[in-house]
């Protein structure tokens, strides 16, 4: 992906200031981007731009200024063909961070999967170069969209057995769940379920494995509304009409394209009402998302945070 040396310039945005290195985060993201992308044309695997993507690309053609990653997500069949391709189809420094597998040596409890670029902070000429000198790891969040069931008692047998898995899940390390209540709790997950629980593996990650099997419960067929679990299943905004993400629409985000889901404006204006006012808010996580790794640089090198300068040549 080519970009004007120009593009990493400091800027100011709707009044934000986004420094070169925020520019460069972007870049890299979007090279990412591009490579799932490779990957969804040759499996037929649809995909959209979501949250503050969305945002950005309806609002703003771009990034949101003051916003630092980049999201999308897939229809729970694309999700789940994604996940079977895309360890061997991705570039080889490229790794899949969700429940389903250890990265650096845990588990993410999340409901989602995160493309990222490598493991570390890497310094190496050809990473810097398809990274557009970003060598911090980088990473894209994939979440997964499920269909809501038409049957009112079926959903809602459905959401109170996933709050109670979760509950489990999320105290089970806790000194309020010990071990005999535990497993009088796992019991009744495994009657409930008709599942069958090994004591011996990790048992907090079969539990979130088995709440990913109950949010595909309901295909298409079976539903009018689709959402992405666990929110859907508690909150009205989070639930759209299937029609919503019917089929795709692309729009200029940055120096390229991104695939839109065709009734944005009916999504946006039910998860944030009047979107195309500007408001700033946080994100989920700490911003810059690599301040983290920005410190770890310093404490374990003593180089301090990055900076690029220009010589005015383009």
């Amino acid at each position: 992906m080519q970009f004007l040396q120009s593009y990493f310039e400091d800027e100011v945005r709707d009044g934000f200031y986004v420094p070169g290195m925020m520019k460069r985060a972007w870049a890299a993201q979007l090279e990412i981007l591009e490579d799932i992308d490779k990957v969804c044309k040759k499996y037929n695997i649809q995909y959209f731009a979501d949250w503050g993507t969305l945002l950005g690309a309806v609002r703003h053609g771009g990034f949101i200024p003051w916003d630092d990653d980049l999201d999308i997500c897939m229809k729970r069949a694309d999700y789940n063909k994604f996940l079977s391709v895309a360890g061997t189809e991705l570039p080889e420094c490229y790794n899949l961070v969700n429940c389903h597998n250890e990265y650096n040596g845990e588990i993410c409890y999340e409901f989602l999967t995160r493309v990222v670029n490598g493991r570390q902070i890497c310094f190496d000429e050809a990473h810097l170069k398809k990274f557009h000198g970003f060598p911090y790891v980088s990473g894209i969040d994939i979440f997964s969209m499920d269909f809501i069931s038409a049957n009112k008692e079926e959903e809602a047998k459905r959401t109170a057995m996933v709050d109670y898995i979760r509950g489990v899940a999320d105290f089970m390390d806790s000194e309020y769940l010990g071990s005999t209540a535990l497993e009088g709790q796992l019991c009744r997950i495994e009657e409930l379920c008709s599942a069958s629980i090994n004591r011996k593996g990790n048992v907090k990650q079969q539990l979130y494995l088995l709440m990913e099997q109950l949010f595909s419960l309901y295909n298409e067929q079976e539903a009018e509304e689709i959402a992405m679990m666990p929110l859907g299943l508690k909150k009205d905004r989070h639930r759209f009409p299937k029609a919503c993400y019917q089929e795709v629409v692309m729009l200029p985000f940055e120096n390229t394209k991104i695939p839109v889901p065709v009734l944005y404006d009916a999504i946006l204006r039910k998860k944030y009402r009047n979107y195309l006012n500007l408001v700033r808010r946080g994100g989920a996580h700490e911003y810059p998302f690599y301040k983290r790794q920005e410190v770890i640089l310093q404490e374990e090198t003593g180089i301090k945070p990055l900076q690029y300068e220009f010589s005015g040549i383009n």
